[in-house]
């Protein structure tokens, strides 16, 4: 039996050492993991099984750590003082490799051990300063280029182009922030869409060549319901929504042809468009409803492309 002791000790010492042994050997190179003291530099390390991969990795590092110090001196989940407007942090607005020009990168180290990659990167602060004032400067521009805010009563198609570009607006002026640097003034642009929130107002008006009551209520309601997407319907707004609507019968057939212009503050159109719809059914009011469906649709469609243009 103490023969079979020793035998088994034996057993156990020699994997207890083979394992030492084999941890000693996946060690990384010395220099990995080891930030030089250079606060010029964000620095960054990875290791993969590919040197491209360990790159991205390295890159990924750098990216974590900038935006941890974001994190660090500001609550993004609070409202921004000052300010109606809730500044949310989340992955879409947070920055990614895509945010990074490739050519401010330097690898400046990387070796093959233990069967993987081991890369270290860097990027010189003053060449990101550059790149997120850059990319501020230039949503900053556009947006004071197309004069938005010459209304305070915001279009559509302001609001959402106010909506889409202030959060990235806010993104570079913390990072910038975060690396010393000061930019414009935003509570101009972050007051306006605050007050035209969470959607700009309009006025409906409607001009029909129907008299029933009946009838011009169903057109109204499609309307609104359409509109909503946009405008939140209020008779006191500035901007309008003005439809002159046609509404032509043939027996069981019904044509609605509607013509729609927006106004802005000052009376002015922003938008116009006209849209038609033909529809035949068994009793004249049911062509009436489903035409009158179909043309609120077809103007919200009309809309939405004059947004995205």
């Amino acid at each position: 039996m103490n023969h079979l002791c020793k035998i088994g000790l034996l057993i156990f010492t020699i994997f207890l050492w083979g394992g030492c042994l084999g941890s000693s050997s996946l060690t990384p190179p010395s220099w990995f993991a080891t930030t030089p003291k250079d606060d010029s530099l964000f620095v960054g390390f990875g290791n993969a099984k590919t040197l491209d991969a360990a790159k991205a990795n390295a890159l990924s590092d750098i990216i974590t750590q900038i935006n941890v110090s974001v994190q660090s001196q500001f609550n993004l989940n609070t409202q921004r003082q000052n300010s109606n407007i809730e500044y949310h942090s989340s992955n879409d607005v947070w920055l990614d490799s895509s945010n990074i020009e490739i050519g401010s990168v330097q690898y400046t180290k990387n070796e093959f051990k233990n069967n993987l990659y081991y890369v270290q990167a860097q990027i010189p602060k003053t060449a990101l300063i550059k790149q997120f004032q850059t990319k501020f400067n230039n949503l900053y521009n556009m947006l004071n280029a197309s004069k938005i805010g010459q209304c305070q009563a915001l279009s559509a198609k302001e609001f959402a182009l106010l909506s889409q570009n202030i959060e990235n607006l806010q993104l570079y002026a913390l990072y910038l922030e975060t690396l010393n640097q000061s930019t414009q003034d935003l509570s101009k642009f972050e007051n306006l869409l605050a007050q035209n929130s969470p959607l700009p107002q309009a006025k409906l008006l409607i001009n029909s060549n129907d008299t029933s009551s009946v009838i011009k209520e169903m057109i109204k309601n499609d309307m609104i319901k359409e509109y909503g997407h946009f405008y939140a319907i209020d008779a006191n707004a500035k901007n309008t929504l003005k439809n002159d609507v046609i509404i032509s019968t043939n027996g069981k057939e019904v044509k609605i042809e509607v013509t729609l212009t927006i106004l802005d503050c000052k009376n002015n159109p922003s938008f116009s468009t006209r849209v038609t719809h033909t529809h035949s059914a068994s009793k004249q009011y049911d062509a009436l409803r489903f035409a009158s469906q179909r043309v609120s649709v077809q103007l919200y469609k009309q809309i939405q492309e004059w947004i995205e243009r």
